[in-house]
């Protein structure tokens, strides 16, 4: 469904494979010895007991409520929009109730911005409103405090706790405690899973249920493509052959920009999760890299020059779709149209910065399917996995994140406005 073009590398695919021959042999080799003891168990999300469970869940509560509010922080919220906008486009709330299927808006709060909270408040109305809450182990304030706000209004409104609020959270956490077990419809979050990598968990699969995307069909196909990515053969795994393009980029080239290119602009959002994935994952211990994106075409009248020029530090990453599954005349022609305008813009930026000696190659997608979406993200996230393989270093950890996270923790205890209610945040 996805396939990897390096006509524009710069180098071969022959060059690599002879290159890394040995290392990624023994890169492979510790991946599957990983994978074997479940330090790779976000492969293994495709075995997930609760696909009943909840399919008559989305089904119940689509009865009921138009408009589905996720409260969350970070990662999980840019997995779910990535992929709603990839698939259902980012004008989804826009349409019609028959045109959405007579599926429910889903609205993503994943700040503490008052005017965008303000915003959500004038969109929704709280007796049709069920809000997901989504936390690993409770302890994020930020999510906390939304959690708490909505659940205040709730209760000011005389409207049932239970029937408006489900909890999505680690298993062992203090987050889902008896307390909230009593009050609230509560789904795991397996924790033999890293956080980042549990794209196709429950943390994924109950949102996108509800805008009617097929669950059953999305680890169908994670069991078929996974086994593609423990190959040790180049040829035959995008992950492996995409991560030793940016090893020997970054390390023996010394090249430590990366420019993310969707070239369709619904992918965009995709990129937002891609970094997120790479910086958590690489910036640690000496390896210094940083992911730019640009919007073509837009960003061909604004960033173009940036790349032409030197210094010549990055290497490039075009994601291209082939079909497209709408295409309109741009004027009475019946071959130039604006999909065929795409084409003849990413060919030719493609050709131009190849000419000025910049590494790229590109990501092409046959077509915008669940499938294709399901694979490019497995692919990357096995991908980080890989590179970090070849870095010798755990990619699982976030030490800089949980710095500031529990700074933050002890001056709100110091100041003492830690309620009751937040009893789990405060073990």
């Amino acid at each position: 469904m996805i396939n990897i073009s390096i006509k524009k590398l710069l180098f071969s695919k022959s060059f690599l494979s002879l290159k890394y021959k040995t290392k990624s042999k023994e890169v492979m080799k510790n991946i599957n010895k990983k994978y074997s003891t479940w330090w790779l168990a976000f492969l293994e999300v495709d075995k997930n007991n609760d696909i009943d469970r909840i399919e008559k869940f989305v089904g119940e509560k689509k009865k009921i409520f138009n408009n589905i509010v996720i409260l969350w922080i970070g990662w999980s919220a840019l997995w779910t929009r990535a992929v709603m906008h990839a698939i259902k486009w980012k004008y989804y709330n826009e349409l019609s109730k028959e045109d959405r299927w007579n599926n429910p808006k889903l609205h993503i709060i994943d700040n503490i911005d008052p005017i965008e909270i303000n915003h959500i408040l004038k969109l929704i109305k709280l007796e049709e409103t069920l809000f997901l809450v989504i936390s690993k182990s409770g302890s994020t304030l930020e999510t906390v405090s939304q959690f708490m706000f909505f659940k205040d209004l709730i209760i000011k409104r005389w409207l049932n706790l239970q029937k408006h609020f489900t909890i999505i959270a680690w298993e062992k956490s203090n987050f889902k405690d008896k307390y909230l077990s009593e009050w609230y419809d509560v789904f795991d979050l397996p924790d033999w899973i890293w956080w980042r990598f549990s794209a196709f968990s429950n943390v994924w699969l109950l949102p996108l249920a509800f805008i009617w995307i097929n669950i059953r069909e999305i680890l169908e196909w994670v069991t078929k493509v996974k086994k593609s990515l423990l190959s040790e053969d180049i040829f035959n795994n995008n992950a492996l052959l995409t991560s030793i393009i940016q090893y020997h980029t970054y390390f023996e080239l010394s090249k430590n920009i990366t420019v993310f290119f969707p070239y369709i602009a619904n992918f965009t959002s995709i990129w937002e999760w891609y970094k997120q994935m790479i910086w958590e994952s690489l910036w640690k211990w000496g390896i210094w890299v940083t992911l730019t994106s640009a919007i073509w075409v837009t960003d061909q009248h604004s960033q173009l020059q940036l790349y032409y020029d030197w210094p010549n530090d990055k290497l490039i990453i075009f994601l291209e779709l082939e079909e497209f599954p709408i295409d309109y005349k741009i004027w009475n022609n019946n071959k130039f149209t604006f999909w065929s305008l795409m084409s003849v813009s990413k060919a030719w930026t493609e050709e131009s910065i190849s000419s000025y000696n910049k590494i790229n190659y590109t990501i092409k997608m046959k077509n915008i399917s669940e499938r294709s979406i399901w694979e490019l993200i497995l692919t990357l996230e096995m991908q980080t996995a890989i590179l970090w393989e070849f870095y010798w270093f755990n990619a699982f950890d976030q030490p800089g994140v949980e710095i500031w996270k529990e700074i933050t923790r002890q001056k709100i205890r110091e100041n003492i406005w830690i309620v009751e209610d937040l009893e789990w945040f405060n073990k």
